[in-house]
């Protein structure tokens, strides 16, 4: 549209200010507050959904060429014609909250694509509760896209604090808008006994293939770590560094060391250290939180538990593993609390514990009804699978009555030895053995087999599931 410059003219009683054009002179008069604006219909018409409907209908408007618009200061409109005419930015400052309104309720496409296409980290949260207050959906979500791809940096801000609480969790469910993955690793041996380096890995199920997607930083710990998932990001906690006396097979330090992987992003960074260093340790995400449960430090047990709080980035201490029970690389979050399968040091038992987060405490649940030990755990519902650790078939034990019960037997459980990975995804329950990787649908109550192995590594694999962005897929 071919534009010239704006010529202001005032008279009485009230201001006019009247805009030039190619297709002549101002063919209609709006009328806002104390000021009449002579402009021309083609422009608003094909700018403004409002005044194209309003211009075409046959309404009086179009017939008097008049049209006064009710609820608007005269300034705002001036910067909307400014910027139609003229291409005059328009200025993110304390008039944007009028500018938007109008625009909204005039239907001026070009004011907000051009409004939308100025949010920034600097102004995304107030752009955000604007569009939210005058319902204008696409800037409220590109707003909440942003905030939520940089979510760790804004859930640290104070400015992020002048949202509600379900604008916040707007913005956070924004971290799962990518397709979901069933994604693996492996936090021990690759081949025995180089122990390094760790790939993390999803599983495309339509070419049954592994693929990578980002690989763990060098700094972090070579084995025994912990990786949880929260907010669709990945923590990796804990766990042995580089091998000492300059053998690949001996232990390295145990370290506190912990990092964070954005898939948004593609981005590591990291985090502040664990309270207590330790490795093969319950890892788990719950209640806006991840927690490090137990674990060791060479052939100690470590029986404190400590939870990271992404919003303060810190490490706090919670209620100690009670008594003699010891963790070993396992826990899992069922109807609100925290399971893990625990063996008391004096007799060797093993049993289920629960935590309940909310009150800070540890109950002795009920011992299991075989002894698992390094096997694979997931909760589903209300219920909790323990399979693997060199014991055929699943226990189960519902949280709710409290009972154990047992699957049926199938060949697909009898292949499941130490450490395995072992998640829950779209009701389907996956387990990454070495030979192949199996997996049991919950509804139909079948096993399948055959599934491409996971190529990671053969003991202390992870699974977890992650939203992957289309450019971390097919690398």
């Amino acid at each position: 549209m071919a534009m010239t410059k704006l010529e202001p003219r005032f008279g009485e009683p009230e201001d006019e200010i009247s805009y030039n054009h190619v297709h002549g002179d101002p063919d209609l008069q709006v009328k806002v507050q104390d000021c009449t604006f002579h402009v021309h219909k083609t422009v608003l018409m094909e700018t403004s959904d409002y005044f194209r409907a309003m211009l075409e209908s046959g309404m009086r408007e179009s017939h008097e060429n008049s049209v006064k618009l009710q609820g608007f200061t005269a300034e705002a409109f001036k910067i909307v014609l400014d910027f139609l005419y003229e291409s005059k930015p328009i200025k993110m400052d304390d008039r944007l909250h009028c500018v938007l309104e109008m625009a909204q309720f005039l239907q001026i496409g070009p004011v907000l694509d051009y409004i939308k296409s100025k949010l920034s980290c600097e102004n995304c949260v107030h752009l955000y509760m604007l569009a939210d207050t005058y319902v204008i959906s696409d800037l409220k979500e590109a707003a909440a896209q942003l905030m939520g791809d940089n979510y760790l940096k804004f859930l640290r801000s104070e400015v992020f604090e002048e949202l509600r609480e379900e604008q916040r969790e707007d913005v956070r469910k924004t971290r799962f808008r990518h397709q979901k993955f069933l994604c693996g690793v492996n936090t021990g041996y690759v081949t025995w006994p180089e122990p390094g380096p760790r790939e993390f890995m999803y599983y495309d199920h339509c070419k049954d293939v592994w693929k990578i997607f980002t690989e763990k930083p060098e700094q972090a710990c070579r084995r025994g770590w912990g990786v949880a998932a929260l907010d669709n990001y990945i923590y990796v906690i804990g766990g042995y560094g580089k091998p000492r006396f300059g053998h690949p097979s001996g232990l390295g330090d145990v370290l506190s060391v912990c990092f964070c992987y954005d898939p948004v992003k593609n981005k590591w960074s990291q985090i502040r250290y664990l309270n207590e260093a330790r490795a093969y340790f319950g890892a788990v995400a719950h209640d806006r939180s991840v927690y490090a449960i137990g674990g060791f430090q060479y052939d100690y047990t470590v029986k404190s538990v400590e939870r990271y709080i992404p919003e303060q980035d810190r490490w706090e201490f919670r209620r100690s593993l009670p008594g003699d029970w010891t963790n070993y690389d396992l826990a899992v979050v069922c109807k609100g609390d925290i399971y893990v399968n625990s063996e008391d040091e004096e007799t060797e038992k093993f049993a289920l514990l629960k935590y309940a987060s909310n009150i800070n405490q540890w109950e002795i649940l009920s011992p299991l009804p075989r002894k698992r030990d390094k096997n694979s755990m997931v909760a589903v519902g209300e219920t909790i699978y323990l399979l693997g650790g060199l014991v055929p078939g699943v226990d189960c034990f519902n949280v709710t009555t409290g009972q154990w019960f047992v699957l049926e037997d199938h060949p697909a459980t009898e292949a499941i030895h130490y450490e395995k990975g072992c998640t829950e995804m779209d009701g389907t329950i996956y387990v990454l053995n070495s030979d192949d990787m199996a997996c049991y649908i919950l509804e139909a109550q079948t096993w399948v087999q055959g599934l491409s192995a996971f190529p990671g590594g053969c003991n202390a694999n992870k699974a977890i599931v992650v939203h992957l962005p289309p450019e971390r897929q097919d690398r």
